[in-house]
């Protein structure tokens, strides 16, 4: 993917590429920010597919100015994802000074549309005039880095035509796409990749960038995406011991009485319920669930809990996944079902491949509410949590602190709204649940033909996955 700003000579740069004149070289500042082109060339053995793309310009004012671009972002994105996805991003500059326009166009492909995992190469143009073309790099490369701009390779160049350097500037800009033609693809699903890169670029933009309900009707009138897709929504798993705060915590993030406080001492571990409610133009979807307690006692002790893990990930599954673990725990002392709690959703509902952040409760008598997280990130890390975020909190209504604690776990969830969902087929996810609960239960955990029975009566799977499930557990847990 070819980008940069309109003049900086990327239609040129491409001729010089191909060999011959496959691109009108032309001004186009008519274009659109994100509008492209694709190219198709052979160079030596390797099909070349080339994305020519407008960058942002100076910015732009009013939502309709971004009308174009989110239309144009998400056509390039349906096909780059239909071709297999980028192998490596060519930044064209012009050699001359570093604007902030330069900055905002790297951050955009590089750091929103790629992630990070798509390396960048530079091309800097119009450098006909200098007496070696190299001696640019070494004048230039620490105010690029500087500016926060850092490359995997650059080529200095000239693609003016007829000029004496040209033949040179082929060479090295050949020797450049030479090093990198072994790259993997990256791409992402369509919708997760929409709405990372969409985030990103009103980011950059700031207010004039649409919102809510505005960005919703842009998205499905203009890019015809269905209601469901343009309407993001996150998926959190919020769990806990029963006593935690979970139900007072929801209330503060949906801003208003959606979960009803209350003892959920008779509720059976991974027992749950969905709250669905909107933050700003995320529809949040939260299951808030019932972690592990005490340990129980005898087979029966774990039969509900069976039932209520199969009706979990079924759900789960036929939502699409989870985004986010959402752990709470009281700020008090870390206990052995903290540490089983920790182990049986993000090690083994989420095989360590879903982020979870910790959420501390009934904070309101510190002075500082963060001061305890301080005092108390080693021990969590001792005992084996760690996370990749955390929130430190009151929940009690009606405190003064209650508002700074809605804004710092607003903020917490902010920074993974974008986050991929994670999920597995049914059958091999139940097998790996169950397989994880019954090595943290032990010996009551129910096996073989009991278990069989409770999969098939209670669970209501067919008789054949449930025997084929027992079996993997039995051996799992003999082993």
């Amino acid at each position: 993917m070819l980008f940069g700003e309109t003049g900086v000579g990327k239609s040129s740069l491409i001729n010089l590429l191909a060999g011959w004149h496959i691109a009108e070289v032309s001004p186009d500042t008519v274009a659109c920010t994100l509008d492209s082109q694709e190219y198709q060339f052979q160079l030596r053995s390797t099909t070349i597919r080339l994305w020519d793309t407008v960058g942002l310009e100076e910015p732009e004012k009013g939502v309709n100015s971004y009308v174009g671009a989110i239309e144009k972002a998400i056509q390039l994105i349906r096909r780059v994802n239909t071709t297999g996805g980028i192998s490596l991003f060519l930044f064209c500059i012009r050699g001359s000074r570093i604007t902030a326009t330069t900055q905002r166009n790297y951050r955009l492909f590089y750091e929103i549309l790629g992630k990070k995992e798509v390396p960048i190469a530079v091309a800097v143009t119009h450098l006909e005039r200098e007496a070696d073309m190299e001696d640019w790099w070494k004048r230039n490369v620490k105010t690029l880095e500087k500016n926060g701009i850092y490359s995997a390779g650059h080529v200095c160049i000239t693609s003016l035509e007829g000029h004496r350097k040209r033949q040179e500037s082929r060479e090295v800009i050949l020797d450049l796409l030479s090093q990198c033609d072994d790259q993997r693809k990256f791409s992402m699903p369509l919708e997760a990749w929409t709405s990372v890169f969409l985030k990103g670029l009103g980011s950059l933009v700031g207010k004039g960038f649409p919102r809510g309900k505005e960005l919703v009707r842009i998205l499905t009138k203009r890019c015809q995406l269905e209601a469901d897709v343009a309407q993001r929504d996150f998926h959190i798993m919020l769990f806990g011991e029963t006593g935690v705060g979970k139900s007072s915590l929801i209330n503060l993030l949906a801003g208003w009485q959606i979960a009803e406080v209350s003892p959920d001492t008779a509720a059976c571990t991974l027992d749950s319920k969905e709250y669905q409610f909107q933050l700003r133009s995320t529809t949040i979807r939260l299951w808030d669930t019932v972690g592990l307690e005490e340990p129980d006692k005898g087979t029966n002790g774990y039969v509900g809990a069976i039932e209520k893990a199969i009706q979990l990930i079924r759900r789960l599954n036929a939502t699409g996944g989870i985004s986010l673990f959402l752990f709470c725990i009281r700020g008090s002392r870390i206990t052995a079902t903290t540490q089983r709690n920790y182990r049986l959703f993000y090690e083994i509902l989420g095989k360590k491949e879903v982020p979870i952040a910790l959420a501390v409760t009934h904070l309101e008598r510190e002075v500082v509410m963060e001061d305890w997280w301080g005092r108390n990130v080693k021990t969590l890390e001792k005992n084996g949590i760690n996370a990749a975020g955390h929130a430190c909190i009151t929940t009690l209504e009606g405190h003064r602190k209650c508002q700074e604690s809605r804004d710092v776990i607003l903020d917490l969830l902010s920074q993974y709204d974008d986050q991929r969902k994670f999920s597995m087929p049914s059958e091999a996810w139940t097998s790996v649940f169950l397989k994880g609960l019954g090595s943290l239960v032990g010996k009551s955990f129910p096996r073989g033909k009991d278990l069989a029975r409770i999969l098939t009566k209670r669970c209501q799977l067919e008789a054949d996955v449930a025997q084929r499930v027992a079996a993997c557990i039995d051996q799992s847990l003999d082993g």
